[in-house]
């Protein structure tokens, strides 16, 4: 799937397990296989995008993902669960290139397949395994079917979001014109902000501190 910023957007699913010990070699593995495939300028999801980066980072195709511009994401549903920092370096959000992508899709595939539980509950493997299989086959027909009217409501949306923003971007400037708006430089010295502090600051802990004792003697009172 082809987005802003000519970034392909690669949906993988990785479960925790995958990057403990030797069991690092198969999201690896993947990950060189999409490069061979789909070339330059690759997006990746998972729900564990910061530590999957650290891991290519100390991998043998290092190099290889840095030659092909490989962006390592985290999922945006479960990168609010991050660190303020992390998000500020792997949200979708605050990456260029996935537009109203959020990386979720296996999350919609898991959803979509709830519906199949009650039948297979208590089935045997057989059935059990017989109607997963035909569930997905039903399902990929329908999402097959609906695929052009997925990418126009995308398109419609994205036209939408970027239209009326705009026009709240314009009315905050003329409300507020000394106000520079250089968004991607308010990100940055966050993210500059918050890796020099290795502890927190103590006119913050002090003024938590008088909040605190301020309600107190209130609540006493």
């Amino acid at each position: 799937m082809r987005c802003s910023g000519e970034l392909y957007i690669i949906f993988i699913y990785l479960l925790y397990h995958v990057l403990i010990a030797s069991r690092a070699k198969y999201p690896l593995a993947t990950i060189n296989k999409l490069i061979d495939v789909f070339g330059d300028h690759l997006g990746i999801g998972s729900d564990i995008g910061c530590s999957l980066r650290k891991t290519v980072a100390a991998s043998s195709i290092r190099h290889k993902t840095d030659d092909h511009h490989l962006i390592l994401a985290v999922n945006a549903f479960h990168g609010h669960t991050h660190n303020r920092k992390c998000q500020l370096q792997h949200h979708p959000l605050y990456l260029h290139g996935f537009g109203l992508e959020d990386l979720e899709t296996c999350e919609h595939v898991f959803a979509a397949s709830n519906a199949a539980a009650p039948l297979i509950r208590h089935a045997s493997h057989f059935h059990y395994v017989q109607f997963l299989e035909l569930h997905f086959d039903q399902w990929y027909i329908d999402k097959y079917l609906e695929l052009s009217r997925f990418i126009l409501n995308n398109y419609k949306q994205a036209l939408t979001v970027i239209s009326d923003y705009t026009k709240e971007l314009e009315a905050y400037c003329t409300t507020f014109p000394g106000q520079g708006l250089d968004f991607e430089s308010w990100i940055a010295e966050e993210l500059t902000y918050l890796e020099a502090v290795a502890v927190e600051p103590v006119q913050d802990a002090t003024a938590v501190e008088y909040v605190e004792a301020l309600e107190k003697l209130n609540k006493y009172q």
